[in-house]
């Protein structure tokens, strides 16, 4: 596995993620991309007419488009597959899994995985974090060790949480909040083969007890557990950040001018650090923290990149 170890995966099929790769796989790199590109919000944009170097509206999907063949021209490896777990190794560098459960390692990573708010609706949520809701396993599963736990999500990100889980209890329930759970077949049949149930609710609408002990549903039906850990939607930067232990500011990963986090290895880039979110600013910030990687990788203190 050690020949096949890449030396940046970057998460996020964005304009910071694929600037990103343009540097280190120009610089020789070993170098991969997690990510759909529809999930970006600059497929999603109509049109861009203040991008430097385009005299002419362009519109996002197709600026993004020539972003990843200038990033696979310079044999950067491109996966349309999410990212659902990263763990520190026991030799630092980094363990990623994506969503048919496929392995894979890394010197580096860096986050560039844009801003997605998947509100869960539950309208007292914030009253009850650290009080029976949680978001973090590696942080808080510990605490609900043999205890019934609830998971809150119907996605990928739902699905690996409740298999983090297990290290603590066996007796887990995913509640899809009133959608419909969309799995992949490798995390669906790992949740199955762990008799870990999927229960289909209405719309959670507020927890209650002095700790979270139940939720109701919209239509007044509740449902009993010890403890429920929210992962609605996609994992998040700021959800992988917590699980590793990098600093954030809300919602945001914490970088340096570098695109540094606290964490050795780990870099962001783009709007999952808080950043103004224009293509600009995500591109500049992807370059940052590219730069950063080849010079601790080739082990220099200057590097320039020349046509």
């Amino acid at each position: 596995m050690q020949n096949n170890i890449y030396d940046t995966i970057i998460i996020g099929l964005g304009p910071a993620g694929l600037q990103a790769a343009i540097y280190t796989a120009r610089a020789n790199l070993k170098t991969a991309v997690f990510g759909k590109k529809d999930k970006s919000n600059l497929w999603k944009s109509h049109l861009l007419a203040n991008y430097f170097g385009f005299d002419e509206d362009i519109t996002g999907s197709d600026l993004l488009e020539k972003g990843l063949k200038q990033a696979q021209k310079f044999k950067t490896e491109i996966f349309e597959k999410e990212i659902t777990s990263i763990k520190i190794g026991a030799d630092l560098t980094f363990e990623l899994s994506d969503d048919e459960r496929n392995k894979y390692q890394a010197k580096t990573v860096i986050f560039a995985t844009g801003m997605s708010f998947t509100a869960s609706g539950i309208e007292n949520e914030d009253d009850y974090v650290g009080k029976g809701v949680s978001y973090c396993v590696t942080c808080d599963g510990f605490f609900f060790k043999d205890k019934k736990i609830a998971v809150i999500g119907n996605e990928n990100f739902a699905g690996e949480t409740a298999l983090e889980l297990l290290t603590y209890s066996k007796d887990i329930t995913i509640l899809n909040n009133g959608e419909t759970f969309n799995f992949s077949e490798g995390i669906k049949k790992q949740l199955e083969d762990n008799s870990i149930r999927f229960k289909e609710t209405k719309k959670l609408k507020k927890f209650i007890g002095e700790k979270a002990e139940k939720v109701e549903d919209e239509e007044g039906t509740v449902y009993e557990f010890d403890g429920f850990f929210m992962a609605l939607g996609t994992a998040s930067a700021s959800a992988f950040a917590k699980e590793l232990g990098v600093q954030t500011e809300g919602q945001f990963i914490k970088i340096d001018r570098e695109g540094k986090t606290n964490i050795p290895g780990i870099y962001a880039a783009g709007d999952c650090t808080g950043s103004y979110p224009q293509v600009s600013t995500a591109v500049g910030e992807g370059t940052a923290a590219a730069m950063s990687i080849i010079k601790k990788l080739k082990n220099v203190e200057v590097y320039s990149q020349y046509a």
